[in-house]
């Protein structure tokens, strides 16, 4: 059984994990990336995530391996799309009804990627898995070379915000 100093350190942990995973969840909504989109005029599915996933979940997933431990990442994740999933359906598409095992599954697909790998494997997999779906289920169509560009800089980004977390996350375990 444990002590009561250590259920303290797993409260901490707790409220740590959750704290990251909601600001994950609002940075959705206050960075504009629809805004992005209309001023490049590309109208490809899940641009937001392609250019700012980094920041907005990478980011905070990886900050969460570093200071608690193995698949807290993975953890933040489903927390983050949980939250995403609760305030509205996946990128507003309400046909077919299950449209957002495809957003919980790229999350997942993040965060474990992002764990095991790094950001940007985990972000270009959520990307992709998000495109299958608008490509199979809405008939969205994505010109390779745009698909090409957008691949590249997520993976490069997710993979930035991946590195300054576990540069984050040095300086936060030094001071504590």
């Amino acid at each position: 059984m444990k002590s009561a100093r250590d259920a303290h350190g797993e409260i901490y942990e707790l409220v740590g994990i959750i704290s990251l995973a909601f600001l994950g969840y609002m940075l959705s909504y206050l960075i504009p990336s629809g805004s992005v989109r209309k001023v490049l005029g590309i109208g490809a599915p899940c641009l937001g995530l392609a250019l700012f996933g980094g920041v907005i979940y990478v980011f905070w997933i990886s900050l969460a391996k570093e200071v608690f431990g193995k698949w807290r990442g993975v953890i933040v994740s489903a927390l983050t799309v949980s939250f995403l999933l609760i305030s509205e359906p996946w990128y507003g598409v309400t046909t077919p009804y299950y449209f957002g095992i495809f957003g919980f599954l790229s999350f997942l697909a993040m965060g474990f990627l992002t764990e095991v790998l790094n950001g940007g494997f985990g972000i270009v997999s959520c990307v992709l898995i998000n495109w299958f779906a608008f490509v199979f289920f809405k008939g969205v169509s994505l010109s390779p070379s745009t698909a090409v560009v957008l691949i590249v800089i997520s993976f490069v980004v997710g993979y930035a915000f991946d590195r300054l977390a576990k540069k984050v996350s040095e300086v936060l375990i030094s001071q504590a």
